[in-house]
């Protein structure tokens, strides 16, 4: 069995890495517990139910979720280096195990698979992967990670809405909030920069086609700085603005997972501006498929 014990991140980090140990569970039928999304669970529709369509895959570690607290006590990094060092104390057949770094921890190695499937595995960080199964488990993932009805309904409503209007829907993820200070603010674009790509990327389109821009940001945005661009403001809510996203047909914003599981879940080609001057070319869109 294995349990997901660190909350690494917001939602795009935690769908990853709960996808990528679901798809290795499915192909290698171990237990798996994730207490860790229990904030998120009440907005998918296998983690607010527990059906995970038969596979052995549950939210919380104990029979009674009250004991999930006991993982607060690993969050911070000093008291998990404290468990670290006190490992040998922890019941016997009981694993702790760490992503080191930035490398990614394949889950096909065999020490951890017969770890998960003997023994209990506690599993502590985000670049946990299957890479090598993670595609082929997509229309169970997209299934398992549907928003409920209510946010799901939402996002069909906008996007038909957006595409009465157009033959193009391109959605734009403007991040400000936690990127003014992530990696020094390197990501935290100006109205500008996003006008400068959008204003480029519709130059490339067929002059007849009618594109819509629907932006999705967790800050309130100006209309007058996207002057000369047809725009669509998505619902604001975190969780259908990521699946609005999904069901455009390009993404385009700045380097972060929660742009990328859109990609993911909707089969839509994503382009991250990695710099505010990048060129935007139509053949650098790409479907996000494995990270």
């Amino acid at each position: 069995m294995v349990i997901l014990i660190k909350r690494t991140g917001q939602l795009g980090n935690r769908l990853f890495l709960f996808a990528h140990f679901v798809a290795n569970a499915a192909e290698y039928g171990y237990e798996l517990a994730n207490p860790s999304f229990n904030g998120y669970a009440p907005f998918f529709e296998a983690t607010s139910t527990g059906n995970f369509g038969g596979l052995p895959v549950r939210m919380h570690a104990f029979k009674s979720p009250k004991l999930d607290r006991v993982f607060e006590l690993v969050q911070h990094p000093r008291a998990f280096g404290l468990l670290r060092q006190a490992a040998r104390l922890l019941p016997r057949g009981t694993t702790l195990l760490a992503d080191e770094g930035e490398t990614d921890y394949d889950l096909n190695q065999p020490a951890y698979l017969d770890a998960a499937r003997h023994h209990t595995v506690l599993a502590h960080g985000w670049l946990f992967r299957d890479k090598r199964h993670f595609a082929n488990h997509g229309p169970l993932l997209r299934q398992l990670f549907a928003p409920v009805a209510p946010h799901r309904l939402a996002v069909a409503q906008l996007l038909a809405r957006v595409r009465a209007e157009a033959d193009v829907v391109v959605g734009v993820h403007i991040r400000r909030g936690d990127y003014a200070t992530y990696c020094g603010g390197a990501y935290f674009y100006d109205d500008a920069t996003y006008a400068r790509a959008l204003h480029e990327l519709r130059a490339q389109l067929p002059a007849h086609q009618r594109v819509k821009f629907l932006l999705c940001s967790n800050e309130k945005l100006s209309a007058a700085a996207f002057a000369g661009l047809d725009i669509e403001l998505s619902t604001g809510h975190f969780v259908e603005d990521m699946y609005a996203l999904a069901g455009c047909d390009y993404i385009l914003g700045p380097p972060s997972s929660y742009s990328a599981w859109a990609s993911f879940y909707g089969l839509a080609p994503l382009l991250h501006l990695q710099r505010p001057a990048q060129p935007i070319a139509l053949s650098d869109f790409q479907v996000f498929l494995d990270q």
